[in-house]
């Protein structure tokens, strides 16, 4: 029989590249790019590429497994549900619905079926205790976005080739590629091809930054007064946008004065006086001009405010949905329309940590997780999708607490570091083995399009979709789907995410044209126009108070990976793991060398003895530290947990996100 070939779409970021799958009689998978997808278009990374050798890994889970005082042991899907259910009934008797927790990690994110079962399941269970990845880092730009627009789900994307100058900060999207790559093949060899038109803003030498004509090196946790006093400079230059409302600017304007003096932010950048003058030339020169940031400032010490700050300042320049700049694109399925009828909201006062910080899109601050199990609130954890082992800020701690719960439930595809301490594990099918149309992901594409998706290959062995295995969570706790006996009647009648996806474009509209869809429409505050002079990001500016010189010492930076790899569970294809780099003056001047091992630890706190590589495209006292490497798995090599030297003790100001670049550490030979 000759080998068959189907098209797919890549589920392991938002860009949703097409592919095509050839397999062959063996019922192996090779995947490889799909010239004729009408958004990719011939675009995919090295992650998707190579992904049936990960659908086919021998070390993969697939069948239940129950772990205990005699050890672990492969059980029946009814084994596991009489198990599980049994103490899910029973602790929540015992101690309420929020002694039980959730936790979602990346994967979750990129299935609809996950996303509803994850809904069905905390609904049914009647638990407010949902903590998710997004809260550890990126839940700033959607506390912006409502602020701002009235929606946290009205985001943009990056028309880089739109652009006659684009200025990334802290952000390396021909590596990480899902950060506005988004499927946008266009948009990566305008980058490519940038030259003079693109100025990076890094502490290290990225690959993007190897290819712009302009690299500035800030010191790390820097960004917001580098952002403050652009931002200031541009307003004082003249440049409005009539489309803005005068007073707002104003106001922002007036927030923005304390960072009037560049000499100052010289002090609290460690950019050079001649570099700042440069890169505020070019930004008014320029007619489409494009500020972008990244991880790399969402994860820094005020990433809210640093988030906001970039738009303001996007904003300011006349940039804030138009050609060139951000372009807000609703999508094949208006999702901005969907999430305000269900309620999403950017910050949610009802529903907040423990630390008082407000829960983001309905999930709660997974920085507070540790706490809430070793306060005994927290009995039990669902945990779909994720590492939180590896992913927690204060990785000791974090282990301390996972080690304590009552139970500890793994849906995922492996046995991974969190897994090794789980008392149940299921297994999870993989995008090769589903069904897909991703409607909530619609907002995320270059231009409208919705993909439906065929499963390419039988499951294999015996494992379920999320959206099974979430329902049968519920059930198996005695609880009802969503909570509702008449939504559990359809769930059990067969109603699932196909239906909901065919619903929701029914329901939608037609998809928007764009750029220019909130000029024209106006946004989702009650005005319709933009603030950009909100208040909690107004007040938690003042709260920073103005730049400051930076203290003396290394700062750690954490976000970044290589192009092969995954997050916290795939690093397959990479071949060692990483190494702490330092500039070699830096090692030098401790006594280390290349390739020798050094001490990092948190000031007071736990440390960590790595390997060092010298790195002299590095702005000296910054250590740079990969994230997302553990104990290993099938699919990765043992490496250094970066987080074991992210402390819990300063959290962003708004969302409760732990700082996981900028963060002080203490670097010693040996």
């Amino acid at each position: 029989m000759a080998a068959r070939t189907q098209p797919t779409v890549c589920r392991l970021c938002e860009s949703a590249c097409g592919l095509i799958a050839t397999v062959d009689d063996a019922g192996d998978v090779t995947l490889a790019p799909d010239r004729a997808h009408p958004v990719s278009a011939g675009f995919a990374c090295r992650k998707g590429l190579g992904f049936g050798r990960i659908h086919a890994h021998p070390t993969r889970l697939l069948q239940p497994r129950l772990r205990g005082a005699s050890g672990a042991r492969d059980v029946t899907w009814n084994e596991a549900w009489a198990e599980v259910g049994g103490r899910l009934r029973a602790l929540r008797a015992a101690h309420g619905p929020d002694a039980i927790g959730i936790y979602s990690g990346n994967a979750a994110g990129h299935s609809l079926g996950t996303v509803l079962g994850l809904e069905a399941l905390h609904r049914g269970l009647g638990t407010r205790r949902h903590f998710s990845c997004l809260t550890l880092d990126n839940s700033g730009m959607f506390v912006v976005l409502d602020a701002v627009l009235g929606n946290p789900m009205r985001s943009f994307l990056a028309d880089y080739a739109g652009s006659d100058h684009v200025v990334l900060i802290g952000t390396d999207p021909l590596v990480s590629q899902p950060s506005q790559a988004q499927s946008n093949p266009d948009g990566v060899r305008q980058l490519l091809r940038a030259g003079d038109r693109l100025t990076v803003i890094d502490p290290r030498a990225s690959a993007t930054a190897r290819r712009a004509a302009h690299h500035l090196a800030p010191i790390p946790g820097s960004d917001v007064h580098l952002l403050a006093w652009l931002l200031h400079a541009v307003l004082a230059s003249g440049r409005r946008d009539p489309w803005l409302d005068a007073a707002d600017v104003d106001a922002v304007a007036r927030a923005v004065a304390p960072w009037a003096s560049r000499d100052a932010v010289v002090l609290a950048t460690g950019l050079p006086p001649d570099a700042l003058a440069g890169l505020l030339e070019r930004l008014l020169a320029a007619r489409r001009p494009l500020v972008w940031s990244g991880l790399g400032v969402l994860l820094g010490p005020h990433g809210t405010v640093g988030y906001w700050l970039t738009l303001a300042l996007q904003a300011a320049l006349g940039g804030l949905d138009v050609a060139g700049g951000w372009v807000h694109q609703p999508g094949a399925v208006d999702i901005p329309s969907l999430g305000r009828r269900i309620g999403l909201r950017g910050a949610d006062p009802t529903l907040r940590a423990r630390t008082g910080h407000a829960a983001v899109l309905g999930t709660i601050a997974a920085a507070t997780l540790a706490d809430d199990i070793l306060a005994g609130d927290l009995r039990a954890l669902i945990v779909v999708g994720g590492n939180p082992l590896l992913s927690l800020p204060d990785s000791d701690r974090a282990r301390a607490a996972l080690s304590k719960l009552d139970l500890l439930v793994c849906v995922d595809l492996f046995e991974n570091d969190t897994g090794r301490l789980a008392h149940a594990l299921l297994p999870a099918a993989d995008w090769l083995e589903r069904d897909e149309v991703a409607v909530h992901l619609a907002h995320t594409r270059a231009r409208p399009h919705l993909d439906r998706v065929r499963a390419v290959v039988p499951r294999r062995g015996d494992v379920r979709s999320d959206w099974e295995i979430l329902i049968g969570l519920a059930h198996a706790a005695g609880r009802p789907a969503f909570g509702s006996r008449v939504a559990d009647v359809a769930v059990r009648a067969g109603l699932g995410p196909s239906h909901v996806a065919r619903l929701a474009l029914a329901t939608a509209g037609a998809p928007a044209e764009t750029p220019g869809v909130l000029r024209r429409r106006g946004t989702d505050r009650p005005d319709g126009r933009v603030r950009l002079a909100a208040p909690e990001l107004m007040d938690a500016l003042a709260a920073i108070g103005g730049p400051r010189a930076a203290p003396v010492g290394f700062t750690l930076v954490t976000s970044v990976r290589p192009v092969e790899s995954m997050n916290t569970w795939d690093h397959y294809r990479v071949r060692d793991a990483p190494v702490a780099s330092l500039h070699p003056a830096d090692l030098a001047a401790l006594g280390a060398a290349d390739g020798s091992t050094i001490r990092l630890s948190r000031p007071d706190g736990p440390s960590l003895r790595v390997a060092v590589a010298a790195d002299d495209s590095l702005r000296r006292g910054v250590v740079v530290l990969p994230f997302g490497w553990g104990e290993g798995t099938g699919l990765s090599a043992p490496g250094p947990n970066a987080n074991v030297l992210v402390g819990v003790d300063a959290l962003d100001a708004i969302t409760g996100q732990p700082v996981s670049n900028g963060a002080r550490v203490q670097v010693e030979a040996g």
